[in-house]
This record gives C-alpha cells, structure tokens and sequence, in this order.
C-alpha cells in the first residue's frame, strides 16, 4: 500500500510549526499545508521550505487570525466586527444539520459565504504562500469548514494556478480515504482527553490494506496560548502527533512494506 499522511494547520502557531516538523523528522508525515495569515506563517515558511521529500500545501483559512486581504468591505460575511475572521464555532451554530463525518460539505440552510469574497480572499492566500515560500504550494486544501461556496472557490482558483485541490484526491477512485471517525465536530476537551489515537489509527490503517493508496488526515502539534485563544482542536493535536512518531505506528509502516507518498504521486493519479 502507498499512503499519503497528512497533517494540517502547519503554521498556525509556533506550536503547531514545531510539533509538525517533528512528525516530519521523526515520524510519517510527508505533507503538510501551510496556514498563510497568521504570526507564525514567516517563520514556518522559513523553516520548511528546504527540506526535501515533503510536499508543502497551503490550508485555506477562513476561521482563524486575520484574513490576507486587507480591505474589510471586500469581506462582510467572512470577518467580524474588529476584522478578525468569524469562528468555526460561531459558524456552526448556523449548520441546518449535524456534520456527517463522512461528508467534506458542511449543510447549511444558507451558504454563510459569499463566493465572490471567499473566491478573492482564497486567491489573496495563495499569492501569499508564493511570497512566503518562493513557489506555488503542492496542493489546496480547505480549513475546518467546507461549504458549496469555499469548495467551489478552490476548485477555481486550484484550476487558475494549476494546483492540485486535495477534494480531488478525496473522491477519487483509485484513493481510499482511511476514516477518521473518532474527532467528531464539535470535540470537547473531556472527549479529546478520552481518544486513543494510536490505536484507533493502527486499527484504521490494518484495515485498509488491501487498498493499493490510502489518504489519511490528522492534526499534529504541541499547545500553546495563541493556540487556545483561536481553536477549540487543542489536546488531540498533541495525541495525533504521539501516534505519527510511535514505534508502533512506523514499525507498522515498515513491515506491511507501506510506502510513504507524497502529492507527487498523487498528482500523477489524478492527472
């Protein structure tokens, strides 16, 4: 089996940045996208744009810190008050029905954004990442919620720069998505404490082997206050980062000969 592990949010905090190259140093993971429009992007930028074998995405952002487009008139349904972006929270509340794990498309009565705005804003995001990483990202891959607007709107801008959209890699045929149906939205700290992520990702990962790719998305890194003060996916990330590392995880990977793959590969897939 090939398998292709990725972990998002890659700077979106220091904590984060460094949690996930240590799953890159000594663990599985092979690709990661980047978060463009918060403090510590720079910095994360800096930090992996030399090292070889990783493809480096961008996470398209619309939950979290201050969005990359500066005129706030151009961004009425995306930002609050103060101009920060409106929360996941906040947003949820609005669903017209439970999130379906199963389901990227997050249902809404009412799509809450604007196409046109989410359309600039991805774009302004991606032109970011050119200047912070010196090249266009591996792949496209949306943040926290995914509605008809959002997705259509990295689909377009996927297409205009000839980058890979994740969602593409997600329902194809030829990929298996190996389910990770135990961080539910929303995830209480009671239950992110609970989840034993090593063994629900051994169990996941045993399963699927008789898949030729396999996909598989996480959250690695360590906490901070700048974490806590912008998301509610704290301690799970630290769990998903314990399991990436594990002997038991990697001596796994070895001996049912999985190979590790990045957007390379699947790029060749979807053609």
């Amino acid at each position: 089996m090939k398998l292709l592990f990725q972990s998002d949010d890659y700077g979106f905090t220091d904590a984060i940045t460094d949690g996930i190259l240590k799953g890159i140093k000594e663990g599985i993971i092979r690709n990661t996208g980047l978060f463009v429009n918060m403090p510590s992007s720079k910095r994360a930028a800096e930090l992996i744009k030399n090292i070889e074998g990783i493809s480096v995405g961008i996470d398209i952002n619309f939950v979290a810190g201050y969005p990359v487009t500066k005129d706030p008139n151009m961004l009425t349904t995306l930002i609050r008050e103060d101009g920060h972006f409106i929360s996941s929270v906040e947003q949820m509340k609005k669903l017209s029905k439970p999130i379906d794990q199963k389901n990227i498309l997050q249902m809404f009565d009412e799509d809450p954004y604007d196409y046109e705005e989410v359309l600039n804003e991805t774009e302004a995001q991606v032109l970011k990442f050119i200047e912070l990483m010196g090249r266009k990202p591996a792949y496209i891959h949306p943040h926290s919620l995914v509605t008809k607007n959002t997705a259509n709107a990295l689909m377009k801008i996927a297409e205009k720069y000839d980058i890979v959209f994740s969602g593409k890699a997600m329902r194809n045929d030829k990929i298996h998505m190996v389910p990770c149906d135990w961080t539910p939205k929303p995830f209480s700290i009671e239950k992110q404490f609970e989840t034993n992520v090593e063994d629900n990702l051994y169990n996941a990962l045993t399963n699927c082997l008789n898949h030729e790719y396999a996909y598989f998305i996480c959250h690695c890194g360590y906490v901070d206050s700048d974490l806590l003060s912008e998301s509610t996916y704290t301690i799970i990330r630290c769990k998903d980062l314990a399991a990436a590392t594990s002997d038991k995880i990697k001596n796994f990977i070895r001996d049912n000969e999985i190979e590790l793959i990045n957007y390379n590969k699947i790029k060749e897939i979807l053609g």
